[in-house]
């Protein structure tokens, strides 16, 4: 089997030999050759070199093609303040000073913002590597993709003013079908539907405002012959079973929430998971070592590996060590030679 056939038979739900990996390399893909965070993800050429670069050193059975959670919210009018080693982050907010929800004229077209560059790019890393390597679209969820819009203002509408922000969610969860159309029309075999802002509220508030605009977006994915992930950076435990209830094919999670413990409830609605490598103690600043022990140790704590993906926590780090990165791809693809390898090391 390739690597992408191991990856897509696990998010069929299928038995498979071994733990498919997905290494989220957004922006460190440009540090593997020597580009800044602004050039990969403006620039095709470096982009796709830095991909290229990606697939040849990790040896991945999946990767993203750009992490970014700005994309949407750049062409919706936010302005983006942007930095050389991290992704920009949004610095002005639309409807900060109105509630009025956009007209579903101003959703994104393919031609807008830096999609052209991404779709250009999609569709050359699917000529490329697609035949042995799973591309991820990633699209901004729609509760973060209101935060950007409405600022911190969102939190307290949710109290003040519920049809406002359902109705927001709506035309969010309306731009996440937009995109990902854009991107499964590009070859993407699955769309991430990466949303941070999940891990800040109650099961309670997901279940009253998030699981429509969620549901419809993972079942528009299942319809366009795409498979899903959900995706929530932070300390989502609390919700695990309220996004299960989603129906996405996956769900990513990082390293604040107890992989094993989640594993139990997302095999209960047969459902993918995949993390939690720690991305600054064990990515950024462990040693080769130290990586391929965290990730054989956290394989050895599953018993039951159907329904399991070996990834970071969340984007990697701009700076972490190739060579770690590497020894990830080493402890995933050859775990009785790393544990051999291993078996007189102590960590520092």
């Amino acid at each position: 089997m390739t690597g992408k056939e191991y990856l897509l038979a696990t998010l069929r739900h299928e038995e498979t030999e071994r733990v498919p990996w997905v290494p989220f390399a957004g922006i460190h893909a440009g540090k593997i050759i020597g580009a800044d965070a602004v050039q990969v993800l403006t620039d095709e050429e470096t982009l796709v070199k830095a991909l290229l670069e990606v697939n040849r050193l990790y040896k991945p059975d999946g990767q993203p093609v750009i992490f970014d959670l700005q994309v949407e919210a750049e062409i919706l009018g936010c302005e983006l303040t942007w930095a050389e080693d991290n992704p920009p982050s949004v610095s002005s907010h639309p409807l900060a000073d109105t509630m009025t929800v956009p007209c579903k004229c101003t959703l994104p077209k393919p031609e807008d913002g830096r999609l052209p560059m991404i779709l250009s790019a999609m569709r050359r890393m699917k000529a490329e590597v697609g035949q042995n390597t799973a591309l991820y679209g990633l699209i901004c969820g729609p509760f973060t993709l209101a935060s950007h819009l409405r600022g911190n203002d969102l939190f307290m509408d949710m109290y003040d003013d519920e049809d406002f922000v359902h109705e927001l969610l709506e035309f969010c969860a309306e731009c996440g079908r937009r995109v990902a159309g854009y991107y499964i029309q590009a070859g993407m075999d699955v769309i991430a539907v990466v949303d941070p802002l999940v891990s800040q509220v109650s099961s309670g508030h997901f279940e009253e405002f998030l699981n429509g605009p969620f549901s419809s977006l993972f079942q528009y994915i299942r319809d366009q012959g795409a498979l899903s992930s959900f995706f929530v950076c932070g300390d989502a435990t609390r919700n695990i079973e309220v996004m299960c209830k989603t129906a996405p094919d996956s769900i990513s999670v990082d390293e604040n929430v107890d992989l094993p413990a989640a594993k139990q409830i997302t095999d209960k609605y047969h459902i993918a998971i995949g993390g939690n490598i720690p991305l600054t103690s064990i990515m950024l600043h462990g040693t080769q070592q130290d990586n391929m022990k965290y990730v054989v140790e956290l394989m050895d704590k599953i018993e039951n590996k159907k329904n399991l993906i070996l990834a970071p926590g969340c984007d990697m780090p701009y700076a972490v060590p190739v060579e770690n990165g590497i020894a990830v791809s080493q402890a995933v693809l050859h775990p009785e030679e790393v544990r051999e390898m291993l078996k007189n090391y102590v960590a520092v």
